[in-house]
C-alpha cells in the first residue's frame, strides 16, 4: 500500500515542506496550547457519551491518531505510519519527502548507502541519502500500548537490570493538546518515571522532512539539539553521559559513549538514531551472534540506528 503510493516519490524529495500548510503545524488543528472557552477542536477526538476508549476518545490512541497521521489520512500532512511527509494541502499536489523521524511501520532512510567518513569525530558532513521508495521498519517506538524495554531506564545500579518494560503510546512522548514545545513534546514523557523534565522551544518554521538523514539539527529550532539528548534521557536515564569510557558504577551500562554533544556529526543521542522508526538492518555476526548494542541476544533489530549495522560508528570513527 505505502510502496505503491510512493512510487512518484522517485529521488527529489523536498526537504523544506509544509511551509504555510496548517494541517501539519504541530501546534495546530486540534493540538492548539490554550484554545480557549469556546474551541470546536473537543469533539475531533473525544465523545462525551458514547466513548469507546479510555480518556473518552473515540477509539483507541493510536488509531485515532492515525485517522490524521496514517497511511490513508488526509487531515495531517504527516505520516508517521509510512514516514512520509506531504507538502500539498491535505496531501494533494506538491512533493511528498522523507519524514525525519522515520515511520513506525515503514521508512524512507537509504541506510546502506552513508558516505562522507571522517578519520576523527566529529562528522558533521555526512550523508545518508533519502530511498526512492519505502522499505519496511526493521525498529520502532511503540505506539499501540505494547509493552517495550526502556534500555536504560532507571538510576545507576549496582544490580544489574537493562529497565523497566512500559507501555507507549503516541501521548506517551506526544501532547495531543498542544504545549507550544518542538512537536508538542512533554517535557516529561508519560511512564518515563522521571522526576524533573526537558522542554524544547518550538521551531519558528516548520520543515518535518529530510534529504540527509545524518544532518539531524533542526536550524529552525536551535535549542532542539542542544537538548534532545537530555529529553531522551528522561526514559533513557542512564545513557546519558559526558564523558566516554569512564566506569559510571552501573552493573550494565558501566563505561558509556558520550551523547550529550550539541551540534551536528557529534556525539548525541539523535545523531544516530531517529525517533519514530527506522528500516535499516542489524544483521548477525559470521559468528551468529546478534549487533546488539546492549549486548542481549536478539532475533532482529536495528535499534532505531540511521545505517546499517554499526555504520554510525564509522560515519566518525572511520
Amino acid at each position: 500500500m505505502a510502496q505503491a503510493r510512493l512510487t512518484l516519490l522517485g529521488l527529489a524529495c523536498a526537504a523544506s515542506l509544509f511551509l504555510g500548510t496548517a494541517a501539519s503545524r504541530a501546534d495546530n488543528g486540534p493540538h492548539v496550547a490554550g484554545a480557549g472557552i469556546v474551541t470546536d477542536t473537543c469533539a475531533s477526538c473525544h465523545r462525551m457519551h458514547t466513548a469507546q476508549a479510555p480518556k473518552l476518545l473515540r477509539e483507541s490512541q493510536n488509531a485515532l491518531c492515525y485517522t490524521c497521521h496514517g497511511s490513508s489520512a488526509t487531515g495531517a500532512n504527516t505520516d508517521v505510519e509510512d514516514g512520509i511527509g506531504y507538502s500539498g494541502e491535505g496531501r494533494k499536489g506538491g512533493k511528498a519527502g522523507a519524514l525525519r523521524g522515520g515511520g513506525f511501520e515503514y521508512a524512507l532512510i537509504d541506510s546502506g548507502a552513508a558516505s562522507g567518513q571522517q578519520s576523527e569525530p566529529p562528522n558533521p558532513g555526512g550523508s545518508v541519502p533519502v530511498l526512492a521508495g519505502t522499505a519496511a521498519a526493521t525498529s520502532s517506538h511503540s505506539v499501540d500500548f505494547s509493552e517495550q524495554t526502556a534500555w536504560g531506564n532507571g538510576p545507576i545500579s549496582e544490580t544489574a537490570n537493562y529497565g523497566k518494560s512500559i507501555q507507549l503510546r503516541c501521548g506517551s512522548c506526544h501532547d495531543p493538546h498542544g504545549n507550544g514545545n518542538y512537536r508538542t513534546l512533554r517535557a516529561i514523557p508519560q511512564e518515563s518515571g522521571a522526576g524533573g523534565g526537558v522542554t524544547i522551544l518550538d521551531a519558528t518554521k516548520y520543515v518535518y522532512t529530510t534529504e540527509n538523514y545524518w544532518q539531524v539539527e533542526d536550524a529552525n529550532a536551535p535549542g532542539f539539539i542542544a537538548n534532545i539528548s537530555a529529553w531522551c534521557a528522561t526514559c533513557h536515564t542512564r545513557y546519558l553521559s559526558s564523558t566516554s569510557f569512564t566506569d559510571s558504577g552501573d552493573a550494565v551500562f558501566t563505561k558509556r559513549h558520550r551523547t550529550d554533544q550539541a551540534s551536528q556529526g557529534s556525539a548525541n543521542c539523535i545523531q544516530c538514531h531517529v525517533s519514530h522508526g527506522s528500516n535499516a538492518n542489524a544483521e548477525q555476526t559470521s559468528s551468529g551472534g546478534v549487533h546488539s548494542l546492549e549486548g542481549v541476544p536478539a532475533a532482529s533489530g536495528s535499534y532505531l540506528l540511521r545505517i546499517d549495522n554499526r555504520g554510525v560508528c564509522q560515519m566518525c570513527h572511520k
